[in-house]
């Protein structure tokens, strides 16, 4: 039955018409994608990942890079090295404070690029599932 209809309507509406009103829909495609925000392009503000007091964000910050790597490493020591055994943690010599940190960092930096990863995935998701919604046909899609 459909195309029954869609050769009726083309043959009411002239090729010049369509033509117009497909090039009109393909710039209107491209300007909204254009508006959309691009994952890269987005603006990150620390102030709404990390807590931190006003006027005291680069103390604050600074502790941060010290204290979090440090504890992570100490953290990883314990739970892959050790086996999460006390005995065996005590019998490391944990005399490098840089060594420690670093494993630390180095720990920090593989779950943020791990969550920068799966942003990304949900982002790429989320576009994916507002395409499909923009693709599907209304129900009445002539009006009768």
């Amino acid at each position: 039955m459909d195309n029954k209809i869609d050769t009726k309507i083309s043959t009411l509406i002239s090729d010049t018409a369509r033509e117009s009103a497909k090039a009109y829909q393909t710039t209107n495609l491209k300007a909204r994608r254009d508006k959309e925000e691009d994952f890269l392009n987005q603006t990150i503000d620390y102030r709404d990942i990390i807590l931190v007091p006003e006027r005291y964000e680069g103390i604050v910050i600074a502790l941060y890079l010290l204290i979090i790597p440090y504890l992570s490493g100490l953290l990883f020591l314990y739970l892959f090295i050790a086996r999460m055994s006390y005995e065996y943690f005590l019998n490391f010599t944990l005399s490098s404070v840089a060594v420690i940190w670093a494993i630390g960092y180095e720990v920090c930096a593989v779950l943020i690029l791990v969550g920068i990863f799966l942003a990304w995935l949900k982002h790429i998701n989320s576009r994916w599932k507002r395409e499909q919604a923009r693709k599907i046909p209304p129900k009445d899609r002539y009006g009768f």
